[in-house]
């Protein structure tokens, strides 16, 4: 894959998430939490709590939720995608290493909470970041030592 492919795939990854926080983000204000009722409850499979508001915690954790992601967006807008496009091989790395650390425990957590269904999101979610992530040729940002 190019490295220009890489670039163009962060950034609309980086709109997807953003998306998603903006209607995550929502949670918090009643009168118009309706997206983000859908969202928790599809995340959360079968749809069968759609009419029950959501209580402070919820609304409280998702505006915190959101908003984590909408930087996890700016940083994969601003920083990653860039660095994808120079061949940054360090950056990918270490965006590699914090998805897998956000997946692992995310996908725990929610296990443990009794919300398994969150795991098969999180899974798409995590395949997603690795595409343009994985097999980044090694010598891109090594110094030249011709001269």
């Amino acid at each position: 894959m190019s490295l220009d492919l890489r670039f163009k795939l962060m950034r609309i990854i980086a709109v997807i998430f953003a998306l998603y926080t903006v209607i995550w983000g929502l949670a918090p204000y009643t009168a118009i939490n309706l997206p983000s009722r859908f969202l928790l409850d599809v995340l959360d499979w079968p749809i069968d709590n759609m009419a029950v508001a959501l209580d402070q915690n919820t609304k409280w954790l998702s505006a915190i939720g959101a908003s984590l992601l909408g930087a996890v967006s700016v940083f994969l807008w601003g920083i990653v995608a860039p660095a994808l496009k120079r061949g940054d091989v360090e950056i990918a790395k270490t965006t590699l290493q914090a998805f897998i650390v956000w997946y692992v425990i995310d996908s725990a957590g929610s296990i443990a909470a009794g919300v398994p269904s969150n795991v098969v999101f999180n899974t798409a979610y995590l395949i997603l970041v690795l595409i343009p992530l994985l097999g980044m040729p090694k010598n891109l940002n090594k110094p030249d030592k011709g001269g």
